[in-house]
């Protein structure tokens, strides 16, 4: 009896320091929550910091959040400014010895395009007088919208700081991670034979979000929000819609996280057909489920298979 009694309580104990020995991995952004579940499994605790149907360009973290941050061993950001007023409390963390991962700067600069109309050819050559800090504050930070972004700079990424992390567990991260990024090729692919008979069409959003998913496939994309919290005047309203009835516009989409306002005066004063696309995967379950969502909106606001 004692002895079965000793062996429970070596298991109990062998059990509890499991839980304490599993790596804690945090996702600023629900779309890298959804990357970390699928790559990490049961391997490592993941949590999420802002919710999908929070604007992450305008949250500032509680005291609570940057408790629940300092108890994370790494934290997956997104970077090029996109979680702008966060910036104090990750040096802070990083300060502390905490690993923080900018999925933004896993990207070759030269991909990263910009926000306003100030464009520059080679993002590693920065124009005089700025700072890399200033230079983010134009980028489009939007990078998880890209399917290959992801498969062949983020996930990579991420796999390798996983396994320097947790080593033991390395080769699990990479089978996991190569299923995936196996999957988001076969989707851009999927997406690919259907977008490409709208090439040279322009489409009208909120927010500059799609912007590289769009650019994939040669369709241009027109947003009505530049800024953060910006609402276009009257005179920006009247020119937008004499270009929505004046161009090859074959879609007007709402985003959930953005204002809904200048889109509803632009459906009703134009006959384009809409809808809305969601840039951060709410209720999604996994990362390409979020990229097929968005993709079956797209076919229905465009029609023609």
């Amino acid at each position: 009896m004692k002895k079965n009694a000793a062996l429970t309580v070596i298991y109990i104990l062998f059990l509890v320091a499991i839980s304490f020995a599993s790596l804690k991995v945090m996702a600023t952004i629900n779309p890298y929550y959804l990357v970390l579940k699928e790559i990490a499994g049961e391997r490592a605790e993941v949590s999420l910091l802002i919710g999908p149907g929070q604007n992450p360009h305008i949250y500032s973290p509680t005291i609570s959040d940057v408790r629940r941050m300092n108890e994370a061993d790494l934290i997956i950001a997104n970077g090029l400014d996109l979680e702008s007023f966060m910036s104090s409390a990750f040096k802070d963390l990083e300060n502390r010895g905490k690993t923080v991962l900018f999925a933004g700067t896993l990207l070759p600069a030269t991909m990263l395009g910009e926000d306003d109309h100030d464009n520059h050819e080679n993002h590693d050559e920065l124009p005089a007088g700025d700072t890399d800090d200033d230079h983010h504050h134009s980028i489009n930070p939007h990078v998880w919208l890209d399917p290959l972004f992801l498969s062949d700079y983020i996930i990579p990424g991420i796999v390798e700081t996983l396994k320097e992390m947790d080593p033991e567990n390395g080769y699990y991260y990479s089978d996991r991670a190569a299923d995936l990024s196996y999957r988001l090729r076969l989707f851009y692919a999927e997406a690919g034979r259907y977008l490409d008979q709208f090439r040279g069409s322009i489409v009208i959003v909120s927010h500059p979000s799609f912007s590289y998913f769009f650019d994939r496939f040669g369709i241009t994309l027109e947003p009505v929000l530049q800024g953060i919290g910006d609402e276009p005047s009257i005179q920006d309203m009247k020119r937008l819609i004499d270009f929505v009835k004046s161009e090859n516009v074959i879609g007007i989409f709402a985003e959930y996280q953005q204002s809904k306002r200048p889109i509803d005066i632009l459906i009703r004063e134009t006959s384009v057909r809409n809808g809305n696309l969601d840039g951060l995967g709410i209720s999604r379950v996994d990362t390409v489920e979020h990229f097929e969502w968005n993709l079956e909106e797209m076919k229905r606001v465009f029609g023609r298979e």
